[in-house]
């Protein structure tokens, strides 16, 4: 009789999602240049895309319920400038200038910016590295 109590009560606590994030990054270079990025989280490689001018590239997930989640963009251009930001991370003053569970990260000449929805000026958060010398290839591996 007491499992079927137990049962009766469903002693299981209720699964509380919680509700989506989405991550935009938008590309304002000019002379029409390609912007070149690849995010990630420490479980998901969402790959390389590239995001021509006046286009954005986006994605969407449900942060974790421990406040652990973080993701990271490296940027790079056509003329091999190149750039590494944090895309999200679980913090009061970011989700300040969230809209809805909106981020919006915008690449400009000088850099990568966060576009707060309430604020009033663009918010420089990283800026290029300088294009260094083209790479050599790894020469092969012997065995």
């Amino acid at each position: 009789m007491a499992a079927s109590a137990a049962s009766a009560l469903n002693l299981r606590a209720p699964v509380v999602r919680r509700p989506f994030k989405q991550v935009h990054v938008l590309n304002e270079l000019t002379d029409n240049k390609l912007l070149h990025v690849h995010c990630h989280s420490r479980e998901t490689d969402l790959g390389s895309h590239d995001v021509a001018v006046g286009a954005e590239y986006t994605w969407r997930f449900r942060a974790s319920p421990l406040g652990s989640s973080r993701w990271s963009c490296d940027g790079t251009t056509d003329d091999n400038r190149r750039v590494t930001f944090e895309s999200y991370w679980e913090d009061v003053a970011l989700a300040r200038r969230e809209y809805m569970g909106n981020t919006y990260w915008v690449a400009q000449e000088d850099g990568i910016y966060l576009r707060p929805i309430q604020g009033t000026r663009d918010e420089i958060h990283a800026t290029w590295l300088p294009a260094g010398p083209p790479t050599a290839p790894l020469p092969p591996v012997l065995h």
